[in-house]
């Protein structure tokens, strides 16, 4: 018995890939990827008689172009470019007739021919759903009166939900019907309605797939990876309420929930959908957790938006932790609402990406800052700098080192008497010509307003200049050289001393901060 004519995907059984004569099979897909790969890697290489292919597309690497080439010489492969756009296009029976006519192009044995459609949401009227009926049920007529097979290619990411929804439903009656996604990188869910090929017919059934060596495709054999499962909820939007600042759902597609425990609930089985969450009132650990278990439970394809709402804003090393432990992206409160909804839209294809293997304790650990504050020696400001940003640098935070020469007249302990370091992990120096600043988890645009928070006066009254470094490894060199002098002075006694000094008594004169008269020419 000669073998069928087949998608030519490896490690599918033939009853889920052998195409019938006469039967017309429907693939809606998402990923150009996947397509190039079907159309000029698998289909030639698994038929071996007459095919004719109508294509916009070109191949692309990794695709192995060995086959395709090899169909082409011998004249059993016509690969041909549809109308250009701007013209009108025949219906999809008409546009399968043309198409075979072309037969006479073709050597060898020219019945019972192989079809290919790409784009072919192109030739259906989609809009019309009776329309769409009678041209599928035309079109399966003209197949099998004929005995071609035909294999319509149809682009799911021009198709909207409703219409995606509308094309697998009347397709229910042709021979086979597909819908594939991708789960990753060169990773695809191939998820099978319905197919009659060699065999008994073929109930619902998912695949995990991959690309090979060669750019084909091909069944992975583990395909216990949660993002490889079938998903039907790619449009669909869990929310807290308080992410939305009390507003409604946008659409039908939204589900708002009141709090976090009945959101994560509601996200048992999710796979491609996106979750909303809110920064209000939740501690950065309990968001964390959450963040980390959606991900974990639910798998790389779901996505997940961290939204600031009202004072409560994120620390740079709380965003990066997020966005390691599973996050997509941490909007910040100052975007208007409509722009968050375009941003979970322009979500929908995303797949999380793969870092390097910590468990979240380690991510933890590297997210959070020394307990020290304020002023250290400078020994051990150089110990604790290189310790935290070699912690830190494991998940991508910044931080950055301000050096400071200060104005004639002051001295670096003078600078540093007019410094109030509140946050965790801000700490500084000093030698004997310039003061140190380190500035946990602050990136480059926003030391300018950690600088105002840091002393009693502006900085520009303090220093006349100053040299900022965000790199990681030129902060390390700076630590080096630091850590090398001999001469270190530690202020720390003068420094506690100023701090516990008694207020002065009302009869001594206040202490006057430190202020830079301006220069005056002498014949002012």
């Amino acid at each position: 018995m000669d073998k069928l004519p087949s998608l030519g995907i490896g490690g599918l059984p033939a009853s889920a890939s052998a195409l019938i004569a006469g039967g017309v099979y429907l693939v809606a897909g998402s990923s150009p990827q996947l397509m190039e790969a079907l159309l000029f890697a698998n289909l030639p290489a698994a038929n071996h008689g007459a095919m004719i292919c109508s294509s916009e597309r070109l191949p692309a690497p990794p695709v192995n172009t060995g086959w395709l080439d090899r169909c082409l010489a011998s004249g059993r492969l016509l690969l041909l470019a549809p109308k250009p756009a701007g013209r009108s296009r025949p219906a999809l029976p008409e546009c399968l007739d043309e198409l075979s006519r072309c037969r006479d192009q073709l050597r060898g044995a020219q019945d019972n021919l192989l079809l290919v459609l790409d784009h072919a949401e192109n030739y259906l009227p989609l809009a019309k759903p009776q329309a769409l009926r009678h041209q599928l049920q035309t079109a399966r007529q003209w197949a099998a009166s004929h005995g071609h097979r035909v294999l319509l290619l149809a682009d799911s990411r021009k198709l909207n939900a409703a219409t995606l929804a509308l094309l697998h439903q009347e397709a229910r009656d042709c021979a086979g019907l597909a819908h594939a996604q991708r789960a990753g990188d060169d990773a695809f869910s191939w998820q099978i309605s319905h197919w009659l090929g060699d065999g008994a017919p073929e109930p619902a059934l998912a695949y995990a797939l991959e690309r090979n060596a060669d750019g084909a495709l091909e069944a992975r054999r583990d395909d216990d990876d949660l993002s490889l499962r079938p998903a039907n909820d790619n449009l669909q939007v869990l929310a807290t309420r308080a992410s939305l600042s009390g507003g409604g759902a946008p659409s039908p597609l939204w589900q708002l929930h009141d709090d976090l425990p009945q959101l994560m609930d509601a996200a048992r089985g999710a796979v491609a959908a996106s979750v909303l969450l809110d920064t209000a009132g939740k501690q950065p650990r309990a968001l964390a957790e959450a963040v980390a278990a959606l991900r974990q439970q639910c798998g790389r394809r779901l996505k997940i938006a961290v939204r600031e709402v009202g004072n409560r804003r994120l620390r740079q090393n709380e965003e990066q932790l997020l966005l390691r432990l599973g996050a997509n992206i941490v909007l910040p409160a100052e975007l208007r609402l409509s722009s968050v909804i375009n941003l979970i839209q322009a979500l929908q294809p995303a797949v999380f990406p793969l870092h390097p293997a910590q468990t979240a304790p380690q991510l933890h650990a590297a997210s959070q800052p020394l307990d020290d504050r304020g002023y250290l020696s400078p020994r051990r400001f150089a110990a604790a700098v290189r310790e935290t940003v070699e912690r830190s640098r494991a998940i991508g935070i910044l931080n950055t080192l301000v050096t400071l020469q200060p104005a004639q007249g002051i001295s670096p302990r003078e600078v540093l008497e007019q410094g109030r370091f509140q946050r965790a992990g801000d700490l500084c120096t000093a030698d004997n010509e310039q003061v140190y600043l380190f500035l946990f988890a602050c990136n480059a645009a926003g030391v300018n307003a950690a600088l105002r928070h840091l002393f009693r006066l502006p900085v520009a009254d303090l220093a006349e200049s100053e040299l900022r470094d965000s790199d990681a490894d030129g902060i390390l060199l700076t630590l080096s050289r630091l850590a090398e002098r001999a001469d270190l002075p530690d202020y720390s006694p003068a420094l506690s001393e100023a701090e516990h000094a008694p207020p002065a008594s009302p009869a001594a004169p206040a202490r006057i901060p430190l202020r830079r008269a301006p220069l005056r020419r002498r014949d002012a």
